[in-house]
């Protein structure tokens, strides 16, 4: 566990660190470099050549309507520049080489395409492919490779996308001395994705790696020799491995071969898991609906086989042979935690060792039943210009552009909405902590919530590791009269109250914010934030924390009975206090 968060804390320090120093930056997408410099070793071809810039921004994921297979355009690549430059909408590409190293792509890190760029990361850079729709990306022949060397980069990542296809392709990191930090295939904010026939390896890992995702069918697919997992998934939905082959995931005492947090209607079936060593073979935490049939779990080596908070695993049809479970078939889980037991189809608990009786059923079929989704309160606004809410279902329904929100009179634990944790909207998600599922409303613009006063009003979160409420790509914010949060538990935080990732224009005003949150307000690479008269107290490492932000005023806060630094501004321009001016660095 140490070592886990010791790996991701550094890795995502240098991530950011590496994100100031982005060349993309410098060339914008769809210019040609003057002289683009060759990777030491590629033979220099043509300049790529910037691909006609559409003449509207793409369509978000969720919102795209792909064209029928056969109105796609086919272009048939025989370099890896070949395939950069056809990566478009509506498009086949069909690999017609051996091997496409993207290390080795002349511009490598400097060119950028309409639906490609290149991200910075610690060691090289990664192939980020985003806003494309109706893609397919296919293989010509057995065994064609796409590659690449940096290790801290995912082979290729997937941003906003939807209904794109990868068929018979070899995935991976060039071979080579020393272990990853990037997967073979990242998918974020993704929709309607498939992997079908393809070939997932290590030192990756893990084979694919979703967050936001809607919608991903993997079949026939091989993935092996990842040093994290096979899969991992968080605040996704109708995720299916089915007829896959898993094997050789490297031993890893905290990770277990498919992890899953905050996620709905997902299914391993029809498949094979043999020769890994992990954690468990599941580790499902607030997923709701996960399904794991038909398949053949032989020779591995796991602390225990299962482990599910909240919500039960069910088992159908698998076998389970020669397997060593080091502490049963449900593991010791952290914190001391019990796992809920796994169940078969119609919902009764197993006995262990009908576990180990099951006999295999072959080609299982699945369908997921429907996700519990919060019943929709119609957004209209009252003769006031407010949409007024009374439950936390309504609050979340009503998030939206524009809308002003005004919280009736109670407490909102968000706890009790109807899908806590596993259902996501188009204006909020669940984000995976170690203990629960935080609230993060995101892409939203000149959205305000209010009350009656802070005495009237109190939001809440369970989660000790979780902010209340975080924000992240969210402009003219604006939260007034309401106090929040964590409940009234024994117990220290990790956690926050109000947390701003990449806002702008935000106001947070007339608001009562108490522990045992560790922090009262943080920002990081926000603008133009303003915090003003605001009670703050009890929170355990300060009142404000901003990072990368600028534009932050504070004006005429009440803080009190804090422990920590009530300020600590870091890497920030323009932060006032009551007026004053103060310095960057500081912390008081």
């Amino acid at each position: 566990m140490k070592n886990r968060k010791q790996i991701r804390i550094l890795t995502a320090l240098l991530l950011v660190t590496a994100l100031l120093l982005a060349a993309c930056g410098n060339a914008p997408a769809g210019t040609v470099p003057e002289e683009p410099t060759p990777t030491a070793g590629a033979a220099p071809e043509t300049t790529p050549e910037a691909t006609v810039a559409p003449t509207e921004a793409p369509t978000p994921a969720a919102a795209q309507t792909p064209a029928p297979a056969a109105e796609r355009k086919v272009v048939e690549c025989d370099t890896v520049e070949a395939f950069l430059k056809a990566i478009a909408p509506d498009t086949t590409i069909r690999l017609t080489g051996r091997s496409y190293d993207l290390s080795a792509a002349l511009g490598y890190g400097n060119f950028c395409g309409d639906y490609y760029d290149w991200e910075n990361l610690y060691d090289g850079w990664e192939l980020v492919i985003s806003g494309v729709s109706n893609l397919r990306i296919e293989a010509a022949r057995p065994g064609t490779e796409i590659v690449t060397l940096p290790r801290y980069a995912d082979v290729i990542r997937f941003d906003n996308c939807s209904d794109v296809t990868l068929s018979g392709l070899t995935v991976g990191h060039t071979e080579g001395a020393g272990t990853c930090a990037g997967s073979v295939l990242r998918m974020l904010d993704c929709a309607n994705m498939q992997v079908e026939n393809c070939e997932l390896y290590g030192c990756g890992t893990y084979g694919l790696e979703l967050d936001r995702c809607r919608e991903l069918s993997c079949r026939g697919t091989v993935i092996r020799d990842c040093t994290y997992g096979a899969l991992s998934a968080s605040s996704s939905s109708g995720v299916v491995l089915d007829d896959c082959k898993i094997s050789g995931i490297s031993e890893n005492s905290y990770m277990a071969v498919l992890s899953l947090s905050n996620c709905t209607g997902c299914a391993l079936i029809n498949s094979l898991v043999r020769s890994c060593s992990a954690s468990e073979l599941l580790n499902c935490r607030y997923v709701r609906d996960f399904y794991l049939g038909g398949c053949e779990i032989v020779g591995n080596r796991f602390g225990g086989m299962f482990y599910a908070t909240n919500y039960p695993i069910t088992v159908d049809g698998c076998s389970f042979k020669k397997n060593e479970l080091e502490n049963g078939w449900y593991g010791e889980a952290w914190g001391g935690d019990e796992s809920e037991k796994a169940v078969d189809p119609d919902g009764r608990t197993y006995a262990d060792y009908e576990l180990g009786e099951l006999k295999l059923k072959t080609d299982v079929t699945w369908t997921p039943p429907e996700p519990a989704v919060p019943e929709q309160k119609p957004v209209e606004a009252s003769s006031d210009g407010m949409i007024h809410v009374s439950t936390v279902d309504e609050l979340l329904a009503s998030i939206a552009p524009g809308a002003t929100i005004y919280l009736e009179d109670g407490i909102y634990s968000l706890a009790e909405a109807t899908g806590y944790g596993t259902y996501a909207g188009d204006t909020y998600y669940w984000m995976p902590c170690y203990d629960g599922p935080g609230l993060v409303i995101s892409g939203v613009r000149d959205l305000t919530i209010t009350a009656g006063g802070p005495h009237r009003v109190t939001v809440t979160a369970e989660p000790r590791y979780a902010n209340v409420l975080s924000f992240e790509n969210c402009a003219g914010l604006t939260l007034k009269n309401i106090t929040a949060g964590h409940t009234q538990e024994p117990g220290s935080c990790s956690g926050g109250v109000l947390n701003f990732q990449n806002c702008s224009s935000s106001t947070v005003q007339d608001c009562s914010l108490y522990g045992c949150g560790i922090l009262g307000v943080s920002g990081y690479s926000c603008t133009d934030l303003t915090v003003r008269y605001t009670e703050i107290h009890d929170c355990s490492d300060g009142a404000f924390d901003f990072t990368s932000c600028s534009g932050v005023t504070i004006e005429r806060c009440n803080v009190h009975d804090i422990g920590g630094p009530t300020y600590f501004i870091y890497d920030c321009k323009n932060v006032t206090v009551n007026g004053k001016t103060v310095s960057d660095g500081t912390s008081w």
